[in-house]
């Protein structure tokens, strides 16, 4: 009986932790972080997209309650969102000519007070219809100024200081833009807009992004670098939106893609991921695309037109992290998930919504009580809010070995903090080894994967182990399922 006991021992250790050294040289994958290479400092954080809910679905409007306001509230703590970004149309503020900010607010407001009572830092803007006529080649000097009093008043009056930056126009760079792909208009009506916060006293206090252009390839670059010749002061913080393919990403040609935007980025300037989503556009993804046009069909309530259907599978979390670790090596100081909830937009028709969430709140009530419940990606996109926090610095990380393997590793306030994701599906033995890093104390593990996980109640993550002792100056083994991450952490809070 002690025999077997020993023997079972042996094997949970194999399949769940590290290992004792016993399979040193039998790596498939070798993880070497070099604690003296710092490849991003000051990170702002990562998060999600939060808008206003559309609330008509075709039959009438609808109220979020009052417990569906406190699920969100609880599912948001746990996955603890530094950098959120919430857009609205200034619109639907403006009427016979006037600014009514009151005008819906009660709804906006749940939102910013999230933010506000969490120390959440709020990218807010406009989606840009109206802002401008790109066929007149004309700028709405008259809505730029309520959009400019609309912020000011939600910034001054209201309190939420909490909005940091603003972004004028979604994708200006894009066929479907406001701009319609005109620079010349986009920059005319920032370079006014500046001026107009400015006037409204915002100046030192809310930062406008830009170009916040949508890319699929390096050959747009030029938005961000006429950003920064042409628009000189009145960009605080760049940002580009990306919907790679799967096999962009997971071939690591994401990173090269990456960086030819952030080497366009002035001195002292920080570049961030506006947006962050799969679309499977390149030839090699053409089953997964057909198989997302499939689901989407088959769903009573899915927009045909934009959808990303596997976000109920849980590859959807690991290709989101293997981007975001791309993301932190190219240089970019925070990354936003493309979206938060199923229920905030729509597209064909209004019960077809835009699944793109980790959940749709209106489950229960309309959609389908299995809509309302957490998916997969949201655990693996809440331990890297969680972990990978404001302020931290990123090290070098060099990975050999088999293909599929992504990893990164930050420190924050001296806790540090390593993350690997297996984006294959066959299983890699992954050795994890710093010299500079020596050994990890009061070490919480947590695994993300099918199968793997410990969760509690409605979207809790449970760590595998807490409070190990992990030396990587000698190097610790794990054993990655294909389609998983690990990630190890001295953070216990």
């Amino acid at each position: 009986m002690k025999n077997f006991g020993n023997l079972l021992l042996a094997c949970v250790a194999a399949l769940l932790g590290a290992c004792a050294g016993e399979s040193a040289g039998k790596c498939d994958v070798v993880v070497r972080i070099d604690a003296d290479s710092v490849v991003n400092r000051g990170y702002i954080g990562n998060g999600v997209q939060w808008d206003p809910y559309a609330l008509d679905y075709g039959k009438g409007r609808v109220e979020i309650s009052d417990a569906d306001w406190e699920k969100l509230y609880d599912r948001l703590d746990f996955m603890r969102p530094a950098f959120i970004r919430v857009m609205t149309n200034t619109t639907s503020v403006v009427r016979d000519g006037r600014l009514d900010p009151g005008r819906g607010f009660e709804h906006l407001a749940h939102i910013l007070d999230y933010c506000r009572s969490r120390g959440v830092t709020v990218m807010f803007g406009d989606w840009g219809g109206s802002l401008m006529d790109a066929r007149a080649g004309t700028v709405n000097y008259p809505l730029l100024d309520h959009a400019a009093a609309y912020v000011a008043w939600l910034v001054g009056e209201k309190g939420y200081d909490c909005i940091r930056y603003y972004n004028l126009v979604n994708e200006p760079n894009g066929f479907w833009s406001a701009a319609d792909g005109d620079f010349d208009l986009w920059a005319k009506a920032v370079g006014y807009f500046r001026g107009r916060l400015d006037a409204e006293g915002l100046d030192g206090k809310v930062e406008l992004v830009g170009p916040d252009a949508a890319i699929w390839g390096p050959e747009e670059a030029w938005w961000v670098s006429r950003s920064r010749d042409e628009l000189g002061g009145c960009i605080g913080l760049y940002d580009i939106h990306t919907y790679p393919s799967k096999c962009t990403v997971n071939s690591g040609e994401y990173a090269r893609i990456l960086q030819a935007y952030r080497k366009e980025v002035p001195a002292g300037r920080k570049i961030v991921m506006g947006e962050i989503g799969f679309k499977f556009v390149e030839p090699a993804d053409s089953l997964l695309q057909a198989e997302n046009l499939r689901r989407a069909a088959a769903h009573p309530n899915a927009s045909t037109d934009d959808s990303q259907m596997f976000v109920y599978d849980w590859m959807y979390g690991t290709d989101m992290a293997d981007a975001l670790f791309q993301t932190v090596e190219a240089g970019y100081s925070g990354c936003i998930a493309w979206m938060l909830d199923d229920a905030m937009h729509c597209k064909e028709a209004p019960d077809k919504l835009k699944i793109w969430g980790f959940w749709n709140i209106f489950g229960d009530e309309i959609f389908g009580a299995g809509e309302e419940c957490v998916r997969p990606w949201y655990y693996a996109w809440s331990l890297l809010c969680r972990t990978l926090r404001p302020g931290s610095d990123f090290c070098a990380v060099d990975v050999r070995g088999a293909a599929g393997v992504r990893a990164v590793a930050a420190v924050k306030d001296g806790q540090r903090t390593v993350a690997v994701v297996n984006v294959s599906r066959e299983p890699r033995h992954v050795r994890i080894e710093s010299s500079g890093w020596g050994r990890l104390e009061g070490v919480v593990r947590y695994r993300y994967g099918e199968g793997l996980m410990r969760t509690e109640g409605d979207h809790v993550l449970l760590p595998d182990a807490a409070d190990l002792k992990i030396d990587l100056a000698t190097g610790a083994e794990y054993e990655l399922p294909g389609e998983s991450m690990i990630l190890l952490t001295e953070q216990n809070n």
